[in-house]
């Protein structure tokens, strides 16, 4: 069985997705509730087939360094093209179950499991309306967020964002029906199939899940992944690890909906090689580590733009408000109890219970935007947001000492090479994506760091 078993050791097998044409394209440009994926308020890339050759760089980087890659797209063509009646008729009933319409096993296309059914918007004469697709099925060009794999094996997730509900249904296929990961890959919790009566979503999501090394994952609470989420999951890891080598799951808080719209725990710390983390600043604090950027200055920020707003009367609304992020990067620590997990222990930072478990060297922390000049530096907190909010955290590790980056975040890429990191630097001019190279990929199999 494959397993990752770190977040920075040697990359050996991984998940993507060819996502990029229904990510960017073949949506109406108006603004409409986020789980109405025929929309798109603005389409900010220059060109369709530039952005779909930058993207494609990923793949070839990958290989590059010797990584087995598994594209979900190519996996589904593979799939449907040798699949029986019977086989066929299963995947209709497991990604169109619970839905009132559904193509007809016969006719199941790929572009039915990535766009919907139908396809693409039509005009009916009969019926003299326009036919819009029930439901884009992969719509993210993100594995990362919709399964994951452990210590112990893989897990299907269960998405908050209610646009991105289908897409672990169709992944799931991939798994099934690749005769290689059918073989090396073991799904030992999909939590889409919690049977418990919950007042919460049992919601768990790849990108707030790291595995910081062998005895050690942390899963990011906030805006996608819940409480009753992280329980469940942390159930199961404990149960399907009878010899007891996980030690500590850690439920790291973020902040929560509404006060961003893409925030996983990989947006604000990453593993590039053993004892360092590229850590976006004003988010940890805490009495073990002392932040060279203090949440407060981020805070008093936060209260200046909603004051200037409200004072012009153009009030901001609740999207970004100082408390969202009074608590942010503060954690619990789990471990096994008798009847499931048990409270072991609280931090104020994640960061200061990394450094005093000695997963991380103090002197290992390189920060998104650098050290600033002075405390209380403004203009060091506005370019560390802005280098944040084009993916500068959300890297990936190839192998220990050696990541994939955003070629746009110079500052922080030049931070990582000072500490010792080789940067590969992704070319990125038409990638205005919400996620980066970590969301990109979903690692199925990595070395211990």
């Amino acid at each position: 069985m494959w397993t990752v078993r770190s977040e920075s050791g040697t990359l050996r097998a991984v998940l993507v997705q060819e996502s990029i044409e229904q990510f960017w394209e073949k949506k109406f440009p108006f603004t409409g509730i986020e789980s109405n994926t025929n929309l798109l308020a603005r389409s900010p890339h220059a060109a369709i087939d530039g952005g779909r050759e930058q993207w494609r760089q990923l793949s070839k980087y990958l290989e590059a360094e010797g990584v087995n890659v598994f594209e979900v797209t190519s996996i589904l063509e593979k799939a449907l093209d040798s699949a029986t009646q019977g086989e066929r008729r299963q995947m209709v009933e497991q990604v169109w179950r619970d839905m009132p319409v559904a193509p007809k096993a016969e006719d199941l296309t790929v572009e039915h499991l990535l766009r919907g059914y139908p396809p693409k918007p039509y005009y009916d004469r009969g019926a003299d309306r326009v036919v819009l697709p029930d439901f884009q099925r992969v719509g993210w060009p993100y594995p990362r967020d919709t399964s994951f794999t452990t210590q112990v094996g893989t897990v299907i997730c269960n998405m908050r964002r209610y646009s991105r509900r289908f897409e672990p249904r169709v992944v799931k296929l991939a798994y099934e029906y690749d005769p290689v990961l059918s073989e090396k890959v073991e799904v030992i919790y999909d939590a889409n199939e919690t049977q418990e009566s919950l007042t919460e979503p049992p919601c768990i999501e790849g990108g707030d899940t790291h595995i910081v090394d062998e005895e050690t994952i942390a899963v990011g609470l906030g805006q996608r992944s819940t409480h009753t989420g992280f329980m469940e999951a942390a159930k199961a890891f404990f149960d399907r690890d009878p010899d007891g080598e996980l030690r500590y799951i850690c439920a790291v808080k973020l902040p929560d909906y509404p006060a961003l719209d893409y925030m996983h725990l990989d947006v604000v710390i990453n593993y590039p090689d053993r004892g360092k983390a590229l850590v976006m600043p004003y988010i940890f604090e805490g009495e073990t580590v002392k932040s060279v950027a203090k949440k407060s200055l981020l805070l008093k920020a936060l209260e200046a733009l909603r004051a200037q707003s409200e004072r012009d009367g153009r009030p901001m609304g609740p999207m970004v408000h100082p408390d969202a992020f009074r608590d942010a990067g503060s954690c619990l620590v789990y471990e096994r109890g008798t009847h499931g997990p048990e409270l072991a222990g609280k931090w104020t930072s994640f960061i200061g219970f990394l450094v005093s478990e000695d997963k991380l060297e103090e002197d290992g922390i390189i920060y998104v935007g650098g050290i600033p000049d002075e405390e209380n530096d403004v203009e060091h907190l506005m370019m560390a947001l802005m280098e944040q909010a084009r993916g500068a955290s959300n890297i990936v590790t190839l192998k220990p000492g050696k990541i994939v980056a955003f070629e746009r975040n110079h500052v922080t890429n030049g931070e990582l090479r000072a500490h010792g990191i080789e940067v590969k630097e992704w070319e990125d001019s038409y990638l205005d994506m919400l996620g980066g190279p970590h969301c990109s990929t979903s690692p199925l199999l990595r070395d211990p760091v």
